[in-house]
């Protein structure tokens, strides 16, 4: 049964004119070729393209993505408004950099992105098509929403409210080949499991995207899920950017995009988009880039940190002072590790001097223990004192995204956290 659905869904994305297969093996060829036969290619895609970058100029090759200027998201509506496009599928943005985006895509690049995906996850042993269980957003249960889910051969979980269990219950007795979806509700699964004792067949691999997530929390998930836990980074504008090989790195996957790092935005070029000009794109997020002899996946570059939303990277003591967010997310991660006690959270400062933690589980006692180990850690590791406030056993509604930290200063007096 796996088989023919797997099947019918791959059928389906053929009678859309989404040729996956022929995309992914596109995408193996391009990362087998060495670092100057592949720029080749792409140097002769962008002669063959010319998109027009935020100043109106045609780019032609790659040297010229190395300087300005960037295009942020208003840019890329303006300047793509009047394209003309033979494009199929529209995405939309979420809309966390506080800008949502529309993006058209023919279904050649569609295509590609499916075929990269499609890359990806056979290094797991699953592909597009597989049976998967998605932890995303909130459930829909529209006819469209079904039929979808059923074509795409997919279990769509939210495993939070009054039938959390139920639910979880009813979609890992499915089988699935993959867990996807937001770090958060992966974490709220695994303590229903553990809660519950529930006894189902480990999925092949447990993919985690669009949310931050701690090494502490990684271990947590591979434990309960018997799988490997695999990092993802993605944007709707891209889909995935990169992709985590069994060795840890998160390794640039789309040989179409060239990815430079600047001090507010990782940039991405996408040579091979025909239905919009999306050069030196502004993502709107933080992140440094590495290299690695590693050569199980993709780009020897990799993604070696990311540091979530450009306008949510510091802590503020007061207007002067500020110390980076990232040093609260390594103390959680210490002390969930020391105790033993994995959870989610978010982290939001709306005052000077002053954090607030939101944190999914009941702390009882180890409520006091964390704001003093955090506040000593901050002290400790950044000469800063800072007071934070500890509110356990609560889920947040209308923050979600790759950031954990959410700085609510630069919103209000119209400064930006850089």
């Amino acid at each position: 049964m796996g088989k023919l659905r797997y099947l019918l869904t791959r059928m389906f994305f053929f009678s859309m004119g989404l040729r996956v297969e022929k995309w992914r093996r596109e995408v193996g060829y391009l990362w087998s070729l060495g670092i100057e036969e592949r720029n080749s290619v792409l140097e002769r895609i962008l002669q063959a393209n010319k998109p027009i970058n935020a100043e109106g100029a045609e780019v032609t090759s790659l040297s010229e993505l190395k300087g300005p200027p960037s295009l942020n998201k208003k840019q890329y509506q303006r300047l793509n408004c009047g394209a003309k496009t033979t494009a199929a599928f529209k995405r939309k943005t979420s809309g966390t950099t506080g800008e949502p985006t529309s993006v058209t895509l023919s279904r050649e690049e569609l295509s590609r992105m499916l075929g990269v995906r499609d890359y990806c996850f056979r290094q797991y042993g699953v592909r597009v098509g597989d049976r998967e269980a998605r932890f995303w957003g909130r459930p829909e249960y529209s006819f469209k929403s079904n039929l979808k889910n059923f074509v795409l051969n997919r279990k769509v979980c939210f495993p939070s409210g009054e039938q959390d269990t139920d639910s979880l219950v009813k979609t890992l007795n499915s089988a699935p080949d993959y867990l996807y979806g937001y770090a958060s509700l992966l974490l709220e699964a695994a303590a229903l499991i553990e809660k519950n004792s529930i006894s189902f067949k480990p999925p092949k691999c447990v993919i985690c995207t669009a949310e931050t997530i701690l090494p502490a929390q990684k271990e947590y998930l591979e434990r309960v899920f018997n799988a490997p836990v695999v990092e993802e980074y993605g944007a709707t504008e891209f889909d995935i950017v990169a992709f985590e090989c069994k060795e840890g790195h998160r390794h640039f996957v789309n040989p179409w995009l060239i990815i430079r790092e600047s001090e507010d935005s990782l940039l991405i070029t996408d040579v091979s988009r025909k239905s919009s000009s999306i050069v030196n794109y502004e993502l709107g997020d933080t992140g440094y880039m590495d290299s690695t002899d590693c050569g199980l996946l993709g780009d020897s570059i990799y993604l070696r940190n990311l540091t979530g939303r450009s306008v949510n990277r510091f802590v503020y003591i007061d207007s002067e002072t500020k110390f980076h967010s990232v040093n609260i997310s390594y103390a959680i991660n210490d002390f969930q590790k020391k105790e033993q006690k994995i959870f989610s959270f978010k982290i939001i400062q709306d005052e000077y001097g002053v954090v607030d933690l939101y944190v999914s589980v009941e702390l009882s006692y180890l409520k006091d223990i964390l704001k003093r180990y955090i506040e000593e850690y901050i002290k400790d590791r950044t000469g800063n004192k800072v007071v934070i406030n500890i509110f356990d056993n609560k889920q947040l509604n209308g923050y979600t995204g790759k950031s954990y930290f959410i700085q609510n200063i630069c919103m209000s007096n119209g400064a930006t956290a850089s």
